[in-house]
């Protein structure tokens, strides 16, 4: 007869149910481990194959390139796309900061608000009227949509501009409104296009001080990924994610996608970008990725490339707390690895579907993550209570000789490669210090990477069930826009100098009372007087922001 099994708390902690289910949770562990460490591994090695093909062949076959001859090519005409929802307080300094820093002429930049955004309307009419080059569009639904619906949008404007005016652009360039553009971004993409169809640089965080451990997440996240993983997806595959901003198109890509499908970027999608990079490639169209420091770089070798004004690349502030990261981690992993898979499916090459496997893994990571956070526990308990620091002893998990033994070691070698990888790549972008912060941010980053997951899941298919809508869930950019000095390092936002009245905001937000009172001494009458409304929205909203900092 059936007789139900109960388990008193002495049972589970004392007998072995508890060490059987951590064996378990040990075993799923260590294979998902495993398989992911061995695919990031051919990444590691195919990173340093290419990096020796460019140091010891590729350069030895042809010069690097250098600003003479990215100025030697005739420009071709340029519209630069910007959409901005509640974007007032970064889109004016991102702006200007192209129109004052970048080298190139030939360009028109569109901005993308909405009706009922009255502070990004208010700056980006203040833009229009001072500067011909800039063209405010208005989104014809209030916001927010999707990003993809207001780039559309400002599409749209620029075939009406085209034809008001009676000239082509000869090709589109991506920008979001909180971007450190670099001077020679647009004649990179100038060089290459339409020799190819798309170009992308890397995105890369803004150096900052290192308690902002959030941002830093980012910035380890990022070194991993644009300098290494994506330049050997694209010899792998072809397959260049692209990240929504930094990135260049022919005309020719854009008017084939419309052609096809009638559009350019799809409507609903919360990562547009990472769509468009499949659709151009499922086209034949062919994308690069460029990570390039030019020839005119005089540095030592072991400067950091954020040290590096030839180093071109795009930097920006990304989120300090944890809640708006954890949001906009959402938004990708729902675009990149849910609504990208029921699109698109497994469809293409082996080449294709292994790249397809690292996007979509997130999900296996991040239980395999926490997973491995409890089991660590229950042998830190273990030990504890061996050696007599606790009352409880609990039944070994891993007995010598065993299979799962070798499985666990055989992990914790891919693991340990895995935090030299970071912190090599880490130290190549901002140096020794950050490198070595790189290891604690492990636990943060899978922290973050976790919770986001399983909310993206949550939001998904509640929305696949008619409960919510998918919508532009933008980032809110408190930190504003950064520094990139023409003669000199990155300056990060920890910095107590005055350097206008966008500085101020960020020393209110960040900084003491005296240095905030000190920026605000320094500043001439002239420049309080130029941003003066600015300042006193930005402030005012910092004021009523319920995060306490």
């Amino acid at each position: 007869m059936y007789r139900p099994i109960t388990l008193s708390w002495v049972e589970i902690i004392d007998g072995t149910f508890l060490r059987d289910v951590s064996l378990i949770a040990t075993w799923f562990v260590s294979i998902v481990f495993l398989l992911s460490g061995a695919q990031d591994l051919m990444y590691d090695v195919g990173a340093y194959v290419l990096r020796f093909k460019r140091r010891f062949i590729w350069h030895r076959r042809r010069p690097r390139l250098n600003l003479e001859r990215l100025r030697a090519r005739d420009q071709q005409r340029i519209a630069v796309l910007i959409p901005a929802w509640n974007e007032g307080e970064v889109v004016g300094s991102m702006v200007d900061m192209i129109l004052n820093r970048v080298e190139y002429e030939n360009y028109m930049i569109f901005v993308g608000v909405y009706p009922n955004d009255p502070a990004t309307n208010s700056a980006a009419d203040r833009l229009a009227t001072q500067h011909r080059q800039i063209v405010k569009v208005v989104n014809r639904r209030p916001g927010p949509t999707t990003k993809a619906d207001c780039l559309n949008n400002v599409y749209r404007a620029i075939k009406r501009f085209e034809e008001n005016n009676d000239g082509c652009f000869d090709m589109f360039v991506m920008h979001d409104a909180e971007d450190v553009v670099h001077p020679s971004s647009f004649l990179l993409y100038n060089y290459l296009i339409p020799r190819v169809d798309a170009v992308q640089i890397p995105i890369l965080p803004l150096p900052t001080a290192w308690s902002r451990g959030i941002h830093w997440t980012y910035a380890d996240e990022f070194a991993e990924n644009h300098m290494k993983d994506v330049p050997v997806r694209e010899k792998l595959s072809g397959f260049v994610p692209f990240a929504g901003t930094g990135t260049g198109f022919s005309r020719r890509s854009f008017t084939l996608l419309e052609a096809r499908e009638g559009y350019v970027f799809k409507d609903g999608s919360m990562t547009e970008d990472y769509n468009l990079s499949r659709r151009m490639l499922d086209l034949g169209l062919r994308a690069v990725f460029v990570n390039v420091v030019l020839a005119d770089d005089c540095s030592k070798w072991y400067v950091p490339l954020s040290k590096r004004t030839e180093f071109i690349c795009n930097w920006a502030y990304f989120p300090m707390d944890f809640m708006r990261s954890v949001r906009q981690k959402t938004r990708w992993i729902i675009g990149i690895s849910l609504q990208e898979w029921a699109r698109g499916g497994w469809g293409g090459s082996i080449k294709l579907k292994e790249n397809l496997l690292k996007d979509r893994k997130i999900f296996l990571s991040a239980a395999s993550s926490l997973l491995a956070y409890l089991v660590l526990l229950y042998f830190l308990a273990y030990v504890l209570g061996e050696n007599g620091f606790l009352s409880v002893r609990l039944q070994p998990l891993i007995l010598a000789g065993t299979m799962i033994q070798h499985l666990v070691l055989a992990v914790t070698v891919i693991m340990l490669i895995r935090l030299v990888q970071r912190m090599v790549f880490v130290g190549m972008i901002y140096g020794i210090g950050p490198s070595i912060l790189s290891i604690p941010r492990v636990l943060v980053g899978n922290v973050v990477n976790g919770y986001a997951a399983f909310r993206a899941l949550r939001i998904y298919f509640g929305a696949m069930a008619g409960k919510q809508p998918v919508k532009w869930d933008s980032t809110t950019h408190i930190e504003g826009v950064g520094v990139l000095p023409a003669g000199g390092s990155l300056v990060d936002d920890s910095q107590t100098e005055a350097a206008g009245a966008s500085e101020l905001v960020k020393l209110v937000r960040y900084g003491s009372q005296t240095e905030a009172l000190g920026a605000l001494v320094a500043l001439s009458p002239e420049e309080l007087d130029q941003d003066r409304a600015g300042v006193i929205r930005r402030i005012s909203a910092l004021s009523h922001d319920p995060d306490p900092l």
